[in-house]
């Protein structure tokens, strides 16, 4: 299940990207995705197993984006797989996003 990171206290703090953070969750302590809103731009970063992301986005793609990167991470979180598998995932998400 998706929760909201440390009772939501880095929600309107800066983030990795320099913006102020919207949304900050993890699921199950194997993935985390954070929404932070930029001066010009939102962006959106990521991380699970050996992957950081951060995809560059506007005010009108940012929640359709930050649902779909959540469902394709916690899919990803909860199937067992082999380090191949693991860089493939990676490569695809990163390639999608």
């Amino acid at each position: 299940m998706w929760e909201i990171i440390d009772d939501g206290k880095t929600i309107g703090t800066n983030g990795s990207e320099n913006g102020i953070i919207e949304k900050d969750e993890e699921f199950n302590g194997l993935a985390r995705i954070t929404l932070e809103k930029c001066e010009e731009y939102y962006a959106i970063t990521c991380g699970v197993g050996g992957m950081v992301h951060t995809v560059f986005c506007n005010k009108y793609k940012k929640d359709t984006i930050y649902e779909n990167m959540k469902k394709d991470l916690q899919e990803f979180s909860v199937k067992e797989t082999t380090e191949d598998e693991e860089i493939q995932f990676y490569e695809e998400f990163t390639s999608k996003y």
